[in-house]
């Protein structure tokens, strides 16, 4: 199992190495056009995909769909599902966000939503709601939003909707970390990015940039996240070579994080770019996609069940909502809307009401989480001796209190993997951790066929999980 994240190579040759935390950190990449951001960008998505770290991309370059397929055309790749787009598995409703975003986490998938076949309002629309949703999300497994083309989302001079977009993904970098989120934002100059939320950028990988508006903005991120104690040297340093940077060549620069700073080689993808500029007169690859169709099956189940309540309610409207349908109608032919009734009002007034407590709510789940991470910071260390202490006499011959013979029908209609699975539990009393039952039934625990399995097993009903640990249940 990969225990770091190879972004390339430093120009001495040695390799760079990224922690995993990073996927709860905040990063900007930001070059021209042509140097290789979404490159670097999905260097680091295949890095997450070995490593079991969640992922999703807001696309609106339409590219990503490429980590599902081998550089030279053939399925292959990471078991990634895409979400619209020319090769979507799902496709993308403007309104759904919300229910996306639960789903995501629900499954555990890492997703490219591919908005490139959509209006920049449906971009927005979209991106707006989804990431709104996450921060109401607590996550069980902590994961990473890349953002391309980020000036279309948190542009200097927000007008109409850029103003909610802003606002999300401002919430995003500033508190996502917070709740088990990271983010990378993707664009072609320093200057187009609204100045509070590149400044909150504690990362920054820079290639290429010419423009003199750029580089002042490239000194103002300097100035607020490196501070006046850094080296005015690595300043200098940094800014003289912007205009030179080869393609693929960038600064990694990690003031307070890391204290690194380090000029990088990005290393070439694993997978297909379709973005990569080819040779006039070269003949365009066929291009084959890898299967992921257990996934899309996981997603597609939990998007259904989320949508049924919705449906109902569109299906059947309320004698309310039907008099306000024909009210809105007939006032739009006589070209006015009627003013609100004082019963609409009170309505609104206790919605406005619920939304403030709601918000209230959550702050205050905020807090309390941060006192039980507190908690769990002090006495983590006899739990964790006492859970040893357990397996150990698991191990050492503690009977199952489950009838393996019960679990059989199981075996023979989930297949291989799943028995092999339910067999370790059984050898070691019914209970392992996942290292352990990675090792007892030959699964990786980064590869997505043991989280497959594990899913299969706890959707029905066989198993249950807690943090680390794997649980078998009587059917």
């Amino acid at each position: 199992m990969k225990r770091e994240l190879e972004l390339g190579k430093r120009i001495n040759g040695q390799r760079f190495l990224l922690p995993f935390d990073l996927v709860t950190r905040t990063l900007a990449i930001i070059a021209i056009r042509g140097w290789g951001k979404t490159v670097a960008a999905t260097v680091l998505a295949e890095e997450m995909c070995e490593a079991g770290l969640p992922w999703v991309a807001l696309d609106p370059v339409g590219v990503w769909w490429g980590l599902r397929v081998n550089p030279d055309g053939t399925p292959g790749g990471y078991p990634v599902v895409v979400v619209g787009g020319e090769h979507g598995d799902l496709p993308l409703e403007k309104s759904r966000g919300p229910e996306i975003a639960d789903a995501l986490l629900e499954e555990n998938v890492s997703c490219v939503i591919d908005l490139s076949g959509e209006s920049k309002s449906t971009w927005r629309h979209f991106l707006t709601e989804f990431c709104e949703r996450l921060l109401e999300l607590r996550p069980v497994v902590p994961r990473h939003i890349f953002i391309e083309e980020a000036p279309e989302f948190v542009p200097q001079k927000p007008l109409g909707e850029q103003k909610r977009s802003l606002a999300a993904v401002d919430r995003l970098i500033r508190l996502g970390r917070n709740w088990g989120y990271g983010a990378t934002l993707i664009s072609q100059r320093f200057a187009t990015i609204q100045k509070d939320v590149l400044t909150q950028c504690e990362n920054l990988l820079a290639g290429r940039s010419i423009g003199k508006h750029d580089r002042d903005a490239a000194r103002d991120w300097i100035a607020e996240v490196v501070g006046q104690t850094e080296s005015e040297k690595k300043a200098g340093k940094f800014m003289e070579s912007l205009v030179s940077l080869e393609s693929g060549v960038g600064w990694f620069w990690s003031p307070q994080w890391l204290n690194e700073f380090a000029q990088v080689r990005v290393r070439g993808r694993k997978t297909y770019h379709p973005g990569e500029t080819r040779t006039v007169g070269q003949a365009a690859k066929q291009i084959a996609l890898s299967d992921v169709r257990e996934f899309v099956g996981r997603l597609r189940t939990v998007l259904d069940r989320k949508q049924r309540p919705s449906q109902v309610h569109t299906a059947v409207p309320s004698l309310a909502v039907r008099k306000g349908q024909a009210a809105e109608a007939a006032a739009s032919s006589a070209g006015a809307l009627p003013r609100p009734t004082p019963e609409e009002d009170r309505l609104r007034a206790e919605n406005q009401m619920l939304r403030a407590q709601n918000a209230d709510l959550h702050r205050q789940l905020g807090q309390v989480k941060a006192a039980l991470d507190a908690v769990r910071k002090v006495v983590e260390p006899e739990y964790r001796a006492m859970q040893k202490l357990f397996v150990e006499l698991d191990a050492a011959g503690a009977a199952s209190g489950a009838d393996a013979a019960v679990f059989e029908p199981w075996k023979a209609r989930l297949g291989d993997g799943p028995a092999k699975m339910i067999d370790a539990l059984l050898s070691r009393g019914g209970e392992l951790t996942k290292h352990q039952l990675s090792t007892l039934s030959g699964y990786s625990i980064s590869s997505s066929t043991f989280d497959a399995y594990l899913s299969r097993l706890r959707r029905n009903g066989l198993i249950e999980t807690q943090n680390n640990l794997v649980r078998l249940r009587v059917p």
